[in-house]
């Protein structure tokens, strides 16, 4: 699903070893509601990738979640993914350099990792810093794919594989098992085992509250039925 590659690039995932099938499971609300801005940047021996940073606009409500990927400077293309956790759906609605614009829609998909878990080792520390007002927990972790750390928001309800569509993710090897984690991670860095790529992200602009329902509407989006996307 749209989002999850800068994450499963540095926990070791493909698509090997990965079930994905139509999502039929009972309706769950979001837990969060609110917006927030992602941003990624890579580091290769502490020096910033050539590329501009990975930047994702993110708008949640109890029954829709909303991604929007900054265009890259000069193409004039943007890219959102509505997906809709009643009605089961997820559009891909892009709109090109001449403004015209499109939506994919599919049957809501989930995805199950079906290969050997990689026991993951997470620490939850009595360290804290202060992030755009929250107080966040410092939490480590270690897995075969190398170290990363996190720093929490336990006042915010949120679970960041579930926003950004990588859950249910089921046995996922390599992904932190957040369990014992309450919260939304602000900051976070995974490192590759041989340290010497970092995946930095961020998280900017947090709100918490509701969000305006036009943020949602696709209005304007000439509509394209693909019912076996995904399969």
């Amino acid at each position: 699903q749209t989002g999850m590659p800068p994450m499963q690039q540095q926990s070791g995932g493909s698509m090997d070893n990965m079930k994905i099938e139509d999502d039929n499971d009972p309706f769950v609300p979001n837990t969060f509601t609110g917006s927030f801005t992602m941003e990624m940047q890579n580091y290769t021996d502490g020096k910033p990738s050539a590329q501009a940073p990975e930047v994702m606009h993110f708008w949640s409500s109890p029954d829709k979640t909303l991604m929007e990927f900054q265009s890259i400077p000069g193409q004039g293309s943007e890219m959102k993914m509505l997906t809709d956790l009643k009605e089961k759906s997820t559009c891909i609605m892009m709109t090109d350099s001449q403004g015209n614009k499109r939506a994919m829609k599919s049957h809501k998909k989930k995805i199950t990792y079906t290969g050997d878990a990689d026991e993951a080792h997470i620490t939850v520390t009595k360290e804290t810093k202060m992030i755009d007002g929250h107080t966040c927990t410092k939490v480590t972790g270690t897995s075969k794919e190398g170290p990363w750390t996190a720093w929490v928001a336990k006042d915010i309800d949120a679970n960041l594989s579930d926003l950004m569509g990588t859950g249910p993710m089921r046995g996922k090897k390599n992904t932190p098992d957040w369990k014992d984690v309450k919260g939304l991670p602000l900051e976070m860095d995974m490192t590759d085992k041989d340290g010497h790529t970092t995946m930095a992200m961020n998280i900017k602009d947090l709100k918490v509250g509701s969000v305006d329902p036009s943020v949602f509407s696709m209005d304007g989006y000439q509509m394209i039925e693909i019912p076996g996307m995904g399969q």
